[in-house]
């Protein structure tokens, strides 16, 4: 190789031309946002699409329900963000949900509104408790810990109701919880806020740190005089508070309470969260991706309704979708990602 050669091969950057003085040309620009938020990219590219195919997509009664259903599935992901985040998982979101909303349905004719949903975010925050300690004291893997109170919990669900369905009959109380701004639901417009407050404690706060430090490496998080063990607890308290959170809109919206109410919903919630980025190996969350990824989900189920594609094919392409995302999501962040730092 010549000189010149060497020169030209030196001064060209690795990731495509520039504009004279440096700068990166326009096409470089776009190409950047779009590596680096493809998610948003293919959230809206669905949007258009499925509005082009079935312009009922964009009516403002459509809009609303796709925003219910990513709300449910949000709330819950955000407590899930934060878990994840410090290398921890929860199985026992459906049976946290299950009890809360029974909570709320059994106390609501003898208390005000407020009371009953305050109710309900003590009991998420008990059960997160328990989870907390399992994993934190008695030494058990989260997977296995969680497995176990899921079935503890819907057991006790089902046994405060004997197997039956408790009615919510207060007006006021699905008023409040199924009720809109505009066509923007109230559940979302609190799913937004409580996106907004999980970001900021997990990037943000010396709570935050700690649970990306023992999610990257435990064991030196302990070395550094980190109180692991006492954020460990707090985060299942928080993340049970999330869950129940989701428990209050979903009775409201259901009407109704029961133990198999949010059967397999933690699979939801997971995939939200996974798809948004924030890495299943601890150390990384991020909330916009987790808000991402549980409004891609929710426009992708009522895509395939509008499209009046059959239930079984929606969960092949919803799973594709998964599988898809997770791995361009590993590949993009193999190279360049440092744990602990996101």
């Amino acid at each position: 190789m010549t000189t010149t050669d060497q020169l030209s091969t030196a001064q060209t950057p690795p990731d495509g031309p520039t504009r004279s003085g440096g700068r990166p040309g326009f096409a470089e620009a776009v190409w950047r946002v779009v590596s680096q938020q493809y998610l948003v990219v293919a959230l809206v590219a669905l949007c258009i699409a499925v509005g082009l195919a079935r312009p009922a997509f964009w009516g403002t009664g459509n809009l609303s329900n796709l925003l219910f259903q990513a709300s449910f599935v949000g709330l819950a992901a955000v407590g899930m963000t934060l878990l994840i985040a410090g290398g921890l998982l929860d199985l026992s979101v459906g049976g946290i949900i299950a009890v809360s909303s029974i909570a709320v349905a059994t106390v609501l004719p003898h208390t005000t509104i407020g009371g009953a949903i305050g109710l309900a975010l003590l009991i998420g925050a008990a059960l997160g408790l328990v989870n907390g300690l399992l994993v934190t004291y008695v030494k058990i893997a989260p997977f296995i810990a969680t497995l176990g109170t899921l079935y503890l919990f819907l057991g006790l669900a089902f046994i405060w109701t004997s197997g039956s369905v408790v009615p919510i009959t207060s007006s006021n109380y699905r008023a409040l919880t199924t009720g809109t701004v505009g066509w923007v639901p109230v559940p979302f417009l609190v799913f937004a806020v409580t996106a907004v407050v999980g970001y900021l404690l997990l990037k943000r706060t010396y709570f935050g740190r700690t649970v990306r430090a023992f999610g990257s490496n435990e064991r030196a998080a302990v070395l550094a005089g980190l109180p692991v063990n006492r954020a460990k607890v707090v985060v299942f308290v928080v993340a049970g508070v999330c869950f129940a959170l989701a428990a209050v809109f979903m009775a409201g919206r259901l009407a109704s309470a029961e133990g198999n109410m949010a059967m397999g919903f933690e699979m939801d919630v997971i995939a939200a969260v996974v798809v948004g980025g924030t890495a299943l190996r601890g150390g990384r969350g991020t909330m916009l991706g987790t808000v991402v990824g549980a409004l891609l989900f929710a426009v992708l189920a009522n895509a395939l309704n509008l499209l009046g594609v059959a239930s079984y094919w929606q969960y092949v392409l919803t799973g594709t979708v998964l599988v898809a995302a997770i791995a361009i999501g590993a590949r993009r962040a193999s190279a360049t990602e440092v744990r602990g730092a996101g």
